[in-house]
């Protein structure tokens, strides 16, 4: 396939994955490679056992929309967790509530 560097439209890879299933695998796997490697070095190892964990729903389900709901899952569970975290980390740092509220006094300088 001559446009594995490039990216295709979506009536492109439609066609593609219709006329040339392996040929759209191909370009899927590329695609998927090419945006781990460009992620930081510290993030490729995470990235690459997200990618198993799709790969491996694929897999099991017997249909693509299986698989995508159960891919839809994961990603809201991850969504969830974070949510978590982040709600925990402000109730261990809440704002500082600001003490004075004297307006302050705006110094001029010569120009």
């Amino acid at each position: 396939m001559s446009k594995q560097t490039t990216e295709l439209s979506f009536d492109e890879l439609k066609d593609l994955a219709v006329n040339d299933p392996q040929a759209f695998e191909a370009y899927r796997s590329a695609q998927i490679e090419a945006a781990i490697t460009s992620a930081p070095s510290h993030m490729q190892r995470r990235l690459r056992g997200l990618q198993f964990q799709v790969d491996a729903q694929r897999k099991i389900h017997s249909n693509p929309m299986g698989s995508c709901v159960k891919v839809y899952q994961m990603m809201q569970q991850s969504l969830a967790e974070l949510d978590t975290l982040l709600n925990q980390q402000s109730q261990l740092c809440p704002e500082t509530p600001i003490e004075d509220s004297r307006p302050a006094k705006v110094l001029s300088f010569p120009g």
